[in-house]
């Protein structure tokens, strides 16, 4: 074999790698779009700001958080996973559009699982129980007495959103039958829940906190692994007798399905650098906790998110519509 053949083949690998390797040193050359499923103000929407705010002077380009509201997120999700895979188009996520969707939309018309590349896991968001502080119920044991002997409903922040979901894990494990109440969002949510107009919800520890602590909610339990550093005081659920029950939001980064692995490698250390330089602190701050994974980190969460929340729907009775 001639030197210039062997010179030629040794360089093979370095050429096929190349074209994705200088997409990654290229990008961005213009402005970054962050969707958000949700209505700016909430949990994922300040997330994406965090991280948009700190990763624009990095990129050296402005990075534009849009919120896409509707469908249980599934708007915002639908045009990642159709954009066109250059990075330009990025998702900050939730479960509901990327683990509860299939579960819930019978014309969902995107495969979260192949159609999204998973990044990083930002945060976890941590739920409590809360009930409103007119209900007689003091405890979690009263409170399930409770609703054994009159009709009690249960808000969420919409059909297929993690509040929903988790609502009805809670009636699986503790037996009993409340009306679930759908809301378009936390807000009314909040305002009907403090009015006494339903009687029981699952939400962010930081959304509820500042009304439990102004006496017009209750705080019955932590839907967590571990107490809060928010509500030292607050038992966890597992502890009052439901063992294991641990149900929350999140917030992940994700891409489109194809996006090039280079790109991916890139944003994935970006985020995570962000994530210790201060959006973690500042996530921790507003009530989240803070993770910052590596994509197959992320990509094995949602696997166990997917089965996880795939059991209470078939046990409940939840079917796509």
């Amino acid at each position: 074999m001639s030197l210039h053949r062997r010179q030629w083949l040794a360089a093979l690998p370095a050429l096929t790698i190349l074209p994705g390797a200088a997409h990654a040193q290229a990008w961005p050359t213009r402005p970054v779009r962050f969707l958000v499923g949700f209505a700016a103000g909430g949990t994922i929407d300040i997330a994406a700001r965090l991280l948009a705010e700190k990763l624009s002077p990095v990129w050296g380009q402005p990075v534009v958080v849009e919120n896409r509201a509707g469908a249980g997120g599934t708007i915002a999700g639908l045009a990642v996973a159709r954009a066109d895979p250059d990075g330009y188009t990025l998702l900050v996520s939730s479960a509901a559009e990327v683990v509860v969707a299939p579960f819930t939309q019978a014309g969902l018309t995107y495969n979260p699982q192949t159609d999204l590349t998973p990044i990083s896991l930002i945060a976890r968001n941590p739920f409590a129980l809360v009930v409103t502080a007119g209900l007689p119920a003091q405890t979690l044991p009263e409170l399930i007495d409770l609703s054994k002997r009159q009709p009690l409903t249960y808000a969420s922040s919409g059909v297929g959103t993690t509040t929903h979901f988790v609502g009805e894990l809670f009636k699986l494990r503790a037996g009993v039958d409340i009306e679930h109440v759908p809301y378009r969002g936390t807000a009314q949510l909040q305002t009907d829940l403090v009015a006494g107009r339903v009687q029981i919800a699952f939400d962010a520890v930081s959304a509820v906190l500042p009304h439990v602590q102004a006496g017009r909610l209750r705080m019955i339990g932590l839907a967590t692994a571990v107490r809060s550093p928010q509500a030292p005081d607050v038992p966890t659920l597992s502890e009052l007798g439901l063992t294991g029950f641990v149900g929350g939001g999140w917030a992940g980064f994700m891409g489109p399905g194809a996006l090039p692995a280079p790109l991916a490698a890139k944003l994935e250390a970006d985020v995570r650098a962000a994530m210790q330089q201060g959006v973690g602190a500042e996530l921790a701050r507003r009530g989240f906790d803070p993770v910052g994974s590596t994509s197959a980190e992320f990509r094995a969460f949602i696997a166990e998110e997917v089965a996880r929340w795939g059991d209470v729907a078939q046990r409940a009775g939840i079917r796509p519509a």
